[in-house]
């Protein structure tokens, strides 16, 4: 196990620069109660920004080639239906999808989107009134839907998977908050539960991790009950192990573990000492960059940095944006991407 001895920035946009360690990059983010985003440079500087006004609060957005930006506004019952719409760099609408989108997509070769979407159903093996469940479905450039997968329709296999306890007190029962595209690596050749193209995803309240088969979309690999609590965001690196933000919210500190899924180890583990320091119940990210360091946003806390394999912080950065009420603005997920890939436009 790694344990990074924290010393938090204050608040302010502080950055707390190790020139020499930092990956050379720069890092989109995202307020998650505004209708922004912003690309900062590694001195803490915003470099670029991009704005699309609408009275609704961005849930996540991602960047795509050339300075377009991909934006979730995520659904709220009652409040607004969801949508999925993508800018130029210059914040000019090109695309929009109205789907009740939330929390995540996969943007695909051929230009199509796999959205991660919310319905309301009634599924009594779930639970016993009208809940919230999540599907996921590939749509085109234009909005016409390919395919789907309902989660609830396949409780079933995951608990044939794993060990898992439905939250009989939670609505909503899944809280799917990931849907991925697993890049080709060696285990996805030899092994084909893991193999280039099917979906790895999360949810949160059974504190699991599974993969669709592409396919025949059926669920062929689950982890994680007992050995993760509330999970978000794994992503599966060259190696065909897995990184996941390790939320925490019922042991009350958060983790980064990296996770073989074959022998179902953790062969790696990064938290704080002491380890309340680093805690976000909900929301949060872990990216691992090509030189082997991880960039993690502690969401709630709005706070971004980066550490080395061996746990020390190299690049610290803690934002002075607030809520209405005062508080520190949450930041769902924040991305790093290299200079190569930015630059250009820029």
């Amino acid at each position: 196990m790694l344990a990074g001895c924290v010393e938090k920035a204050p608040p302010g946009d502080i950055v707390v620069p190790s020139p020499d360690g930092a990956a050379a990059s720069y890092t989109l983010y995202s307020g998650r109660y505004t209708e922004e985003a912003h690309l900062l440079d590694l001195d803490g500087e915003i470099v670029h920004s991009w704005a699309y006004p609408q009275g609704e609060s961005w849930c996540y957005a991602e960047l795509m080639d050339g300075g377009n930006l991909a934006v979730i506004i995520k659904e709220l019952e009652d409040e607004f239906p969801g949508e999925f719409f993508e800018l130029d760099k210059n914040s000019t609408l090109l695309r929009r999808i109205d789907m009740p989108a939330h929390h995540d997509f996969v943007r695909l070769d051929d230009g199509n989107t796999i959205l991660l979407c919310r319905e309301y159903l009634l599924n009594e093996a779930v639970y016993p009134e009208e809940c919230m469940s999540d599907y996921i479905a590939e749509v085109t450039p234009g909005g016409d839907v390919l395919w789907e997968w309902h989660a609830d329709e396949h409780a079933g296999e995951l608990a044939a998977l794993v060990p898992m306890t439905l939250p009989s007190s939670e609505r909503d029962w899944a809280h799917t908050n990931t849907v991925e595209r697993l890049p080709d690596t060696p285990l996805g050749q030899a092994d084909p539960r893991f193999r280039e193209g099917n979906l790895l995803f999360a949810m949160y309240y059974p504190d699991l991790i599974g993969i669709i088969d592409i396919d025949t979309l059926e669920v062929v690999w689950a982890w994680g009950p007992g050995e993760i609590d509330g999970p978000h965001m794994p992503t599966m690196l060259d190696s065909g192990n897995i990184l996941i933000y390790d939320n925490g919210p019922s042991r009350g500190y958060s983790r980064v573990v990296e996770l073989d899924p074959v022998t179902e180890e953790l062969v790696w583990i990064y938290q704080a000492d002491p380890p309340e320091d680093f805690y976000s119940s909900s929301r949060g990210s872990a990216q691992r960059l090509a030189d082997g360091n991880t960039f993690i946003a502690e969401s709630n806390e709005g706070r971004l940095f980066e550490v080395t394999p061996d746990g020390e912080i190299v690049w610290e950065w803690q934002t002075a944006d607030e809520r209405e009420n005062g508080d520190v603005m949450p930041i769902y997920r924040a991305m790093r991407y290299t200079k190569e890939f930015v630059e250009p436009w820029l």
